[in-house]
């Protein structure tokens, strides 16, 4: 939960406890954390009850001398429900039940207004389902979600499965917003699976989007995707009211890991809402990744964006020092992400891929495997090869050795990329640098490809010489048909003498 939300939610409750009708009013204290915020609320109500406990001690006491109707008589029309909410604490659990039994929903209701989850949790807990639907229905008549808040943390499952049909959609919305303990969340959403679609609606019809995104935020992963998932499926406009909070409330932290926990198809949904594809947006959400701790949640997100958006990413992270830069690849690596790094690193300017290419990490052999074998599986050849393009000359020995844990339709993907990119020259280096039996492989490979014209275009007079060299260096190991066909590519790029390198194991 971001901390303006986190503040809202205490200074609502805060004003309750002040009989204050108009939270707005205490607006000024968001300047305080959430935190000393609900200190100061939970040191005042210790106050209020703490003042005069002797006494209502006397008064509990007293309740044990007469019978349960005369007790319960005597607490609707001579105490009223804030001194019974004081006494509460005082009285047996089961006594205290036995009350509450021959009362009134309606002062029930009244009386939980005053009391304190935290003295009385053993007496709400023995509350029968029965009585609590009823109090929960005179709660919610009244708006009254405060008091319902408080409470979801310490009734039964069975008394909140009983009172959960009486809620409204935008009840449990408000009501989880202003929950106590949010790890309660859960329990509620796990009665209301079934709910879930209209409780995200609510959130949008009736512009309570700040508590559906605390809603979000609060819930475990597998409810946190389903949700993102729903709200990605009701339709653009209702990403568009999610993203707009998120802006207004500058609460990008708290919508990082809604993103990240979507499916595919709702993230690349996500992404493609205009909102998300602004600069400004951009920026706050890399700024949010970076300052907060949200960079693996980032990262799913970028596998989505199109190159204009990934040109942002890139760019800012292009500003980050070496050290730091460093720490990000690392984090991605041990998370497995290299699927959403590969987009990223080619969306760097030239200059910048360099850097990040040499950087320690980029030297570590396990690293450079974990990017040829993320590469052959997302197929993402086209973006990885300018990558393995910037890497240093020490870098290739390692890279031919990976190309031998690739399948043979992973290596022919991976030729007829790069024959149809301009880094042709940078998949032959590595090839060309396996040892015998792998280099043997891939110049099959290549021999009986349909396409092996197009691959032969792509060698052109600005191939670089290493390339030209790496052929004619192996030029016994490749298949007579091909070699001569190499030959006369080489001969209409103007390259004389390596064509007849090329021939000369013919003679």
């Amino acid at each position: 939960m971001s901390t303006p939300l986190m503040a809202r939610a205490e200074t609502t409750k805060l004003a309750r406890l002040l009989d204050i009708s108009d939270p707005a009013q205490l607006d000024f204290l968001n300047e305080l954390s959430p935190e000393a915020i609900r200190a100061f609320r939970e040191r005042a109500t210790d106050l209020l009850f703490d003042g005069d406990a002797a006494r209502m001690k006397r008064v509990a006491a007293a309740t044990k001398l007469v019978p349960t109707a005369i007790s319960a008589k005597a607490a609707e029309r001579a105490f009223g429900p804030v001194l019974c909410a004081a006494v509460a604490g005082s009285v047996e659990p089961s006594r205290a039940v036995d009350i509450a039994k021959a009362l009134p929903a309606r002062f029930l209701a009244e009386t939980a207004v005053q009391l304190d989850p935290r003295r009385t949790a053993d007496i709400i807990a023995a509350v029968p389902p029965r009585l609590v639907v009823e109090v929960a229905r005179e709660l919610l008549r009244r708006d009254d979600h405060v008091t319902m808040s408080r409470f979801v943390g310490v009734v039964p499952e069975e008394s909140m499965r009983a009172a959960v049909p009486a809620m409204g959609d935008a009840d449990l919305l408000r009501i989880g917003f202003l929950m106590e303990d949010k790890s309660a969340v859960d329990r509620l959403m796990g009665l209301v699976t079934d709910r879930l679609a209209g409780v995200i609606r609510a959130a949008h019809e009736q512009d309570l989007w700040a508590e559906g995104l605390d809603l979000l935020d609060s819930v475990g992963p597998e409810n946190r995707a389903a949700l993102g998932d729903i709200a990605a499926g009701l339709g653009g406009e209702v990403l568009d009211g999610l993203i707009e909070t998120v802006r207004a409330l500058d609460a990008w932290e708290s919508l990082l890991p809604i993103t990240s926990a979507m499916n595919a198809d709702s993230l690349r949904v996500f992404a493609e809402r205009p909102a998300v594809q602004e600069e400004s947006v951009l920026a706050s959400i890399m700024n949010a990744a970076l300052s907060k701790g949200f960079w693996l949640d980032l990262l799913p997100l970028a596998v989505h964006l199109q190159p204009a958006q990934l040109a942002v990413l890139a760019a800012r992270l292009a500003d980050k020092s070496d050290e730091e830069l460093g720490d990000l690849v690392t984090q991605a690596d041990s998370a497995k992400l290299w699927d959403a790094m590969l987009p990223i690193a080619l969306a760097m300017t030239d200059t910048d891929r360099r850097r990040m290419a040499g950087l320690p990490i980029m030297r570590d052999p396990a690293v450079l495997r974990a990017v040829i074998a993320t590469t052959a599986e997302h197929e993402l050849w086209s973006q990885a090869l300018p990558l393995v393009d910037a890497l240093p000359d020490s870098a290739t020995p390692i890279l031919a050795s990976c190309l031998g844990d690739l399948t043979r339709e992973q290596l022919l993907a991976a030729v007829l990329t790069a024959m149809r990119s301009d880094n042709i020259d940078t998949l032959v280096d590595v090839a060309l640098a396996q040892d015998v039996d792998g280099r043997a492989r891939v110049l099959d490979i290549i021999d009986g490809m349909d396409d092996l014209d197009e691959f032969l275009a792509a060698l052109t007079p600005e191939t670089p010489d290493v390339v030209w060299a790496g052929l004619i260096e192996v030029r016994a190991e490749i298949p007579a048909e091909l070699r001569t066909r190499l030959a006369a590519r080489a001969d209409s790029c103007g390259r004389g003498g390596e064509a007849a390198d090329l021939r000369a194991e013919q003679a």
